[in-house]
């Protein structure tokens, strides 16, 4: 058996093993995924995945299978290793495979979920869309419900809280700032709103606003799943840990009720 055909039964053993893994556990590759934003992304990563599933096992088995098959014999000096430098086709094929499957990668849709964040920003797709002021500072989150007239949102022990109604567009709107340092509107650093169950996370930047969309599609919270959580995924200090923050998933009619509810020690 030549060592090109050995090669190759070996590499589509090892695909298929590969494959078979990716679709075993690229499923649930999130964990928990609460919003369609979530699911997007893991369909990116199966994607990738797939695609590269060969190439990865090409590399490790050229690794492996090289140094093992060619490697000099007790006695042998001198010996000329062969190379690929020389060999032209070899070189066209790679270059022009590495070429392919870079613009796949970059223009595919799927690979990326571009076309759902495009989609997300169009400003004619906002119809319905609840907006949510989030301020960072070290090391707190404040969230602030403009459409309702709802600042700094807290729960009963005093600790802020972050509601959303399922199956609504939510935009964030992000900014890094101290609120209590009134004098310098930029006194802060990069923190990064990540909610896991979410899938999507954001950099926070003192002096810009930046936006963030999501649209949760399970009805959850943090007690009964830790990754339905705001979390600081930008190390920001000591305090950087301890920046996080439940989130509560609910229906429509229970995110009224809150509003209603946080209207009331607003007001």
């Amino acid at each position: 058996m030549s060592d090109v055909v050995l090669f190759g039964i070996l590499w589509v053993i090892l695909t298929i093993l590969g494959e078979i893994g990716v679709s075993l556990w690229g499923h649930n590759m999130y964990y928990f995924m609460a919003s369609s934003q979530a699911v997007e992304g893991n369909h990116a990563a199966i994607f990738l995945m797939i695609f590269l599933t060969p190439i990865f096992m090409f590399i490790v088995l050229m690794l492996f299978f090289v140094p093992f098959r060619f490697r000099a014999k007790d006695g042998e000096r001198n010996v000329k290793a062969a190379t690929f430098k020389t060999n032209r086709t070899f070189i066209s094929i790679w270059v022009t495979v590495s070429v392919c499957v870079n613009l796949l990668f970059f223009i595919h849709p799927t690979a990326s979920a571009a076309e759902m964040m495009f989609q997300e920003a169009n400003p004619a797709n906002q119809h319905n869309t609840l907006i949510v002021d989030v301020v960072a500072r070290q090391w707190q989150w404040y969230f602030s419900y403009p459409q309702y007239g709802v600042s700094n949102t807290v729960n009963a022990n005093g600790f802020n809280d972050l509601y959303l109604p399922v199956g609504r567009k939510v935009e964030f709107v992000l900014r890094s700032y101290d609120p209590n340092h009134t004098y310098d509107a930029n006194l802060d650093v990069v923190h990064d709103l990540w909610i896991p169950a979410f899938g999507i996370k954001q950099d926070v930047i003192p002096g810009e606003t930046r936006f963030m969309y999501v649209t949760p599609t399970v009805i959850t919270s943090f007690e009964q799943n830790p990754m339905v959580r705001v979390q600081c995924a930008e190390v920001c200090g000591p305090g950087h840990p301890y920046m996080w923050a439940p989130v509560h998933v609910v229906s429509a009619s229970n995110f009224a009720s809150w509003i209603a509810q946080q209207k009331k020690q607003n007001g």
